[in-house]
């Protein structure tokens, strides 16, 4: 097996729909493609014994285990051959789904993610909507509607929450700014 190198990765686990599959949140980090990931160092040795499927998408990996393994029993396995692949991610082999992506997109979809998800569900509990104008060159350009629309509690949860967020998945992330209606 390769040393893991000195740079910290952080990875952490969140459960799914199905209790066999764990999505991998990985922070600070770039992945190389979206979809199936067929070969990666250090999951390789697990791929098929104990890991029935993995996906890569921006932020997150998601791992299936095969039949007769369990997250309680096999966990700690899989999040050490993980952290070791994500120190070679440049060998990587994706499926032939997978996608390159580059970091406009990366960071389109995840900010697309968050405003359709966690983010997006705040500005709605309140009477507002926030929508995704466009992701270039590390900028995220948002408009919001409704309640929203020049709230100064708005802005603090676009800042403090959207920016925060976005820029743990998205390492490029260079600002969130809210452009005219």
């Amino acid at each position: 097996m390769r040393p893991t190198p000195q740079r910290l990765i952080s990875v952490h686990p969140e459960r799914t729909d199905d209790p066999s599959t764990l999505r991998w949140v990985v922070c600070h980090q770039s992945l190389p493609f979206a979809g199936e990931l067929v070969a990666a160092p250090g999951l390789d040795e697990l791929s098929g014994a104990m890991i029935e499927r993995m996906v890569a998408m921006p932020g997150v990996v998601d791992i299936t285990l095969s039949e007769g393994h369990d997250w309680r029993r096999d966990g700690s396995t899989v999040r050490h051959a993980l952290v070791e692949a994500l120190a070679h991610t440049c060998e990587w082999t994706g499926g032939p789904d997978a996608q390159q992506l580059g970091p406009d997109d990366v960071l389109r979809i995840c900010a697309g993610e968050l405003i359709d998800g966690p983010i997006g569900d705040i500005a709605t509990a309140h009477g507002g909507s926030i929508e995704l104008v466009s992701a270039t060159d590390g900028v995220v350009s948002v408009r919001m509607h409704g309640a929203c629309r020049g709230c100064p509690a708005a802005a603090i949860t676009m800042h403090q929450r959207l920016e925060s967020q976005l820029r743990r998945k998205v390492p490029g992330l260079r600002r969130v700014e809210t452009c005219a209606a």
